[in-house]
């Protein structure tokens, strides 16, 4: 199955080089740009091909993924509708934030495999966590998107409806992991910790905290029962959890959720 990218910026540059690290074959990825150097300079870089034309590479892939920012979508769907209409087959992936599958088949004026895709900044370290949702597709299309995602980290396939939440918990989410561990990190350095070493510190006891959880959850652990297995009777980290509940931990990140679903709604 042959996969063209139409934009060729961060996103679609840190999946195209996930999925050939995973051993996808290049010989099957088409790049084009508005800017048609720098689809030639990725397709060189990784061994793939760089189409002469937006159009030119509709005409040549099972797999669209539109990776231009959300404004500039409806260009790009404008040039390339009819010769997407006019292949049944075609499956068209969008990861433009925030506009919808029916937003996108209005903007083709017919319906059309559909897959939305919405990856996160860890993508360009292979860890992001990608929610896909579709619409008319088959399985084999389906799976071709997630099984490209997959070549970046974790996929999860969600209703729709749920995408504002998983923009919450995955989308904005980083930047408030990163607000934590910059809380750690001054934390040390409060105790005579360089600031440096307090963030890798920090980072490190993140990082492999999440992998122990995903590791364990596939036999059922919940993160509850990783607490109670690091926490002491009267010991170091109870007095810490306590005085970060009596802080408004836990209630300040629901609110955090919260405050970005309804910023979403609102800018809907």
């Amino acid at each position: 199955m042959r996969i063209g990218f139409i934009g060729t910026g961060a996103m679609a540059q840190a999946i195209a080089r996930g999925a050939v690290a995973s051993g996808v074959d290049p010989a099957t990825l088409v790049f084009s740009n508005r800017t048609p150097a720098k689809a030639c300079d990725l397709a060189d870089e990784l061994g793939a091909a760089a189409a002469s034309s937006n159009v030119s590479l509709a005409r040549q892939v099972d797999v669209i993924v539109l990776a231009v920012k959300p404004k500039d979508q409806r260009t790009v769907i404008k040039e390339i509708g009819s010769v997407v209409v006019g292949r049944p087959d075609v499956c068209v992936a969008s990861l433009a934030a925030g506009r919808t599958l029916d937003q996108i088949t209005q903007d083709f004026g017919a319906g059309i495999p559909l897959v939305r895709v919405m990856p996160n900044v860890a993508a360009t370290v292979r860890k992001s966590m990608t929610a896909l949702t579709s619409c008319r597709t088959t399985d084999e299309q389906v799976n071709a998107v997630r099984d490209l995602m997959n070549s970046v980290g974790r996929t999860i396939l969600i209703d729709e409806d749920y995408f504002p939440v998983f923009q919450a918990l995955a989308s904005c989410s980083p930047a408030w992991y990163f607000q934590i561990i910059d809380s750690f990190a001054r934390a040390g350095l409060k105790y005579g910790l360089s600031k440096d070493s307090a963030v890798e510190i920090a980072a490190q006891a993140m990082a492999g905290s999440a992998a122990l959880l995903l590791a364990e959850r596939e036999t059922g652990t919940i993160p509850a029962q990783l607490i109670d297995r690091v926490t002491s009777p009267g010991g170091t980290t109870i007095a810490g959890l306590l005085a970060a509940e009596e802080g408004g931990l836990s209630s300040a990140l629901v609110g955090a959720v919260d405050a970005s679903i309804h910023a979403d709604s609102h800018l809907g």
